[in-house]
């Protein structure tokens, strides 16, 4: 499951003058290197600015957010279809007011100096991570962490803090991290929106 899918409502927006210009739109298909946009009954009036090789900004709205990304017009609405480069790398995703908390069981590996321990993760959100650990940890204790994510997904790095533990159940904890650059916070985001559509399509 991808943060774009066939259905989903977009935007499309030209600098017109100095105005900015939206039209709204609606994916039809997504390829490897292409999505295929089916465009409102009113884009005759902007057809210039939607001519093969005219650049152009997208927002897609998902789940977790905004799906921004720069492209480039393929084919025309004048033609069969009306077409724009697609390059996964390229995107950014804004997240939105509401972020999804997953139960997870991934490894998280916590740094201290020259040691380090592998622990797991009950519940993982945007902000804060709570997870089992037969080590001791401190109360605004700080250290380093690698959030060792399934499959291909890769590992994310980020320091964090001890924040909270568990009144009822020993040796569970919550941390919030910090130090996460973007392209980690972006995977994150991106492995905890496929989790989430998995788990619910499996249910």
């Amino acid at each position: 499951m991808d943060l774009l899918q066939s259905g989903q409502k977009i935007s499309i927006n030209i600098e017109k003058d100095d105005k900015l210009v939206e039209i709204l739109a609606t994916i039809v298909e997504i390829f490897d290197d292409r999505l295929d946009i089916e465009l409102p009954q009113y884009f005759m009036r902007y057809i210039e600015y939607l001519d093969v090789g005219k650049h152009l900004t997208i927002k897609v709205f998902s789940k977790l957010g905004t799906v921004d990304f720069n492209t480039v017009v393929i084919s025309s609405p004048l033609e069969d279809k009306f077409t724009v480069e697609f390059d996964y790398n390229s995107l950014k995703l804004t997240p939105g007011e509401e972020l999804p908390v997953i139960d997870a069981i991934e490894n998280l590996r916590i740094i201290k100096g020259e040691d380090s321990f592998i622990v797991k993760t009950i519940q993982i959100s945007t902000e804060y991570i709570k997870l089992y650990s037969d080590e001791p940890l401190v109360q605004e204790e700080n250290f380093k962490c690698e959030l060792i994510l399934p499959e291909d997904y890769g590992t994310i790095s980020f320091k964090a803090t001890v924040t909270a533990k568990d009144t009822v159940y020993d040796n569970e904890y919550t941390i919030s991290f910090y130090g996460m650059n973007e392209y980690d916070r972006q995977t994150l985001l991106y492995y905890m929106y496929v989790y989430t559509n998995e788990y619910t399509e499996q249910e």
